[in-house]
């Protein structure tokens, strides 16, 4: 009961904050929700769930996290963006970064904990199955 209560409240709170914070609950909270009938089954609910929180880390890690624009007197303005982690987006007149680079960030960084996670898994399966 616990769980879906976590997962519904994940939701509930991504839907209240979904223009600040609330994209990244709301995304894990439909997951815990659609992978919940798969909890007794480790390598079907593990992977997918992690893949989605590595989506979210790498999403925010690479998406703009502050702008700040200046202008020059009778010049044009000039817009600078940076990250979270340290490399800047900067443009000039009324600049807008774009998010490609970030959901391709989150995309690749949930690939690739999928593999790490869906490997270990069956690894330890494996293992457990020789010892026996």
């Amino acid at each position: 009961m616990g769980y879906w209560v976590a997962s519904l409240g994940l939701m509930a709170f991504g839907v209240v904050a979904m223009f600040s914070i609330g994209r990244p609950f709301l995304l894990v909270g439909l997951a815990m929700l659609i992978l919940g009938p798969l909890r007794s089954r480790p390598v079907l609910f593990w992977p997918p769930l992690v893949a989605v929180i590595a989506y979210n880390v790498g999403y925010l890690a690479v998406a703009p996290f502050y702008c700040s624009a200046t202008e020059a007197v009778g010049g044009t303005s000039t817009t600078t963006c940076s990250r979270l982690i340290g490399i800047g987006y900067s443009g000039s007149g009324i600049y807008n970064p774009s998010l490609d680079t970030a959901n391709q960030a989150g995309l690749l960084l949930a690939a690739i904990a999928f593999i790490v996670v869906l490997a270990t898994l069956l690894w330890q399966g494996r293992r457990v199955e020789t010892a026996a």
